[in-house]
């Protein structure tokens, strides 16, 4: 039976499938779709799907190529941000959190069970990490290993740093360019993003 979680994600598609190409996937993510003038990236934008009134409201009214945004629906898990960038045709990712901070940069880490405890350590420690089974709002079951490895995103404005998003490595890994920032400083990423990919109107 479909539970609340699943009823408010069919109601977000309905509200975006009013003004863009909207969908669903299979773990429950809204992936919609926002086109641009010619030519341009196309930018996988993803934020957890709490914030998407406030994401949506700073997304830019002018730029090229396309922006996906992809509300994630499973509490930061990396499987459905694998399987949305892998449909997104994305050549680059914004990350955004509700922390401040225009990049990340820090060391990788897994969740380990010590003493009957799961605790965080560094990738190197000799105990093997966690893998829990996760249900999605869709009912789809996977399994999601908890160790995420390290990776950086390029200072957007060069001062502040941002907070962990684990799935960063795994864009990173397929060669794609990989940024981050905190809600509130999303407005003022744009640009320098923009130049980045050269995708200013």
């Amino acid at each position: 039976m479909p539970g609340p979680l699943l009823d408010a994600i069919t109601t977000d598609l309905e509200v975006f499938s009013r003004y863009t190409r909207a969908r669903v996937d299979a773990f429950g993510t809204v992936l919609a779709t926002f086109e641009g003038a010619h030519g341009g990236a196309t930018l996988l934008v993803w934020t957890p799907r709490e914030l998407a009134t406030e994401v949506l409201r700073r997304l830019p009214a002018a730029y090229r190529g396309r922006i996906v945004l992809g509300l994630d629906a499973s509490g930061g898990d990396l499987r459905p941000f694998e399987h949305a960038l892998e449909g997104s045709g994305a050549e680059a990712v914004l990350l955004v959190r509700e922390e401040p901070g225009l990049r990340h940069a820090g060391g990788g880490w897994k969740l380990a069970r010590l003493d009957d405890e799961t605790v965080r350590l560094p990738l190197d420690h000799e105990a093997p990490p966690v893998e829990e089974e996760r249900t999605a709002p869709t009912g789809l079951r996977y399994r999601e290993r908890r160790a995420y490895p390290e990776w950086s995103s390029p200072a957007l404005d060069g001062s502040r740093p941002g907070s962990p998003a684990p799935q960063g490595h795994a864009a990173a890994a397929r060669g794609l360019g990989v940024y981050a920032a905190g809600l509130l400083d999303l407005e003022e990423a744009w640009t320098p993003l923009f130049e980045r990919l050269r995708a200013l109107p």
